[in-house]
């Protein structure tokens, strides 16, 4: 009988059966999924020990590296307006955030001007409200695409024949 294929999982350093190191989605993962399961269930136990407002602060400085004082800041330089649009926190419709928890518990309750980041240099540009964020995530910050888009919303006489 053929031999289980095996790899070794960088975080325990134990050989494990392949199939350990496959995602439900079929991706394949580096570590081995009893390591993973250990990782989640201790970032959930942090989470719950620091509580929203810690990691509101430590989603805002592994992901932009910065501080609630320094969003707060840029949240009222820009007047409470998305940086795009210009409409005012108060207008823009409030979402749910992230993924559904498997807790059960309601997700948190999402702010309504994000973080816009350069995805090339990780250099905070602003915030703007989701719809601006997700239109220049689909643009993909491209120049080009951004102005051929507005050639084709604003065409002039001599582009219509």
């Amino acid at each position: 009988m053929p031999a289980t294929p095996t790899k070794v999982c960088p975080r325990c350093r134990e050989y494990r059966d392949a199939a350990l190191f496959v995602g439900a989605s079929g991706k394949e993962r580096k570590s081995c999924r009893p390591c993973l399961d250990r990782a989640a269930e201790a970032n959930r136990r942090r989470r719950r020990l620091i509580g929203a407002a810690g990691v509101r602060a430590a989603n805002l400085r592994e992901k932009y590296g910065i501080s609630v004082e320094e969003y707060d800041a840029l949240r009222e330089r820009q007047g409470y307006r998305c940086a795009i649009c210009r409409r005012h926190e108060d207008e823009l419709p409030a979402t749910a955030a992230g993924r559904p928890r498997r807790d059960g518990l309601p997700s948190a309750v999402a702010v309504k001007l994000v973080v816009d980041h350069c995805h090339r240099t990780r250099r905070v540009r602003g915030l703007l409200c989701v719809g601006c964020n997700a239109a220049i995530g689909h643009f993909r910050d491209d120049e080009e695409t951004l102005r051929s888009a507005i050639a084709y919303l604003y065409p002039t006489d001599r582009d219509t024949t």
